[in-house]
């Protein structure tokens, strides 16, 4: 089957900021961060998860701990009472993924990763409505199967990722957790590239058949070299990459 990514293309000639272009004070997910990202050239990794009263925002983890000292799961939390937290001691607030768009506006590419959480039919309906009116490049990855089989239900035409890893996946049965380390539920996504844990390449021949592979998360230039023999592109964060 022909690639739906062609050479030259964003995805396998430009390494994408893992959360926007942060540190330094900088706090992942933020707007500063993905500012800092445009400012740069450097297309944004971003994730997306639903609050409580089903806003899409820009977040990473399940639990608000670790980036607002909140102790409560992000969809547990209304959008408005999540707008009182700030993120990692910053001034920084929890953009909306609207938020997200309006700022980027096309000026750089987006590879958009929507998290597995209780309401996995609305992030995608909301982020595929959401995508409809935008004018700039972008895809979708997730680590869940079911989450990208919808997004290819929804619109076949968007650009689909599956990430992958081989670490234990938290809160599935074995059977489950080796399904998802070996790719075996990819028939649900049907991916044109794979975004896999740096330390576990190469992909193996079979997986990587007739789509692009990516990797997660370089960091370090000696992590940058081991991957780029075996990967089209990359996300990185602490470095400046060597895929511009």
């Amino acid at each position: 089957m022909k690639s739906r990514i062609p050479d030259g293309h964003w995805l396998i000639t430009r390494a994408c900021a893992h959360r926007g272009l942060h540190g330094n004070g900088v706090p992942e997910n933020s707007i500063f961060a993905f500012e800092k990202a445009i400012e740069n050239g450097y297309p944004i990794e971003t994730d997306v998860q639903l609050t409580k009263d089903l806003v899409p925002v820009c977040f990473h983890d399940d639990h608000l701990d670790r980036m607002t000292g909140f102790s409560s799961r992000i969809w547990d939390v209304d959008y408005a009472d999540l707008q009182k937290l700030r993120l990692a001691n910053s001034e920084q607030k929890i953009p909306t993924f609207e938020e997200f768009l309006k700022l980027v506006d096309g000026k750089v590419p987006l590879l958009i990763e929507i998290k597995t959480q209780p309401h996995n039919k609305e992030v995608c309906q909301k982020v595929v409505d959401l995508l409809k009116g935008y004018k700039g490049e972008f895809a979708i990855q997730s680590f869940d199967p079911r989450v990208m089989g919808e997004i290819k239900k929804l619109n076949p035409e968007i650009l689909r990722g599956q990430l992958m890893d081989k670490d234990r996946h938290e809160g599935v049965s074995w059977l489950v957790d080796f399904m998802l380390s070996n790719g075996l539920l990819n028939f649900l996504s049907k991916p044109d590239f794979i975004n896999v844990n740096h330390k576990y390449l190469p992909l193996g021949k079979c997986l990587a058949r007739g789509k692009k592979v990516l990797c997660w998360t370089v960091r370090c230039q000696e992590e940058e070299q081991k991957a780029l023999p075996f990967v089209q592109g990359y996300v990185f964060e602490n470095i400046t990459p060597k895929l511009k």
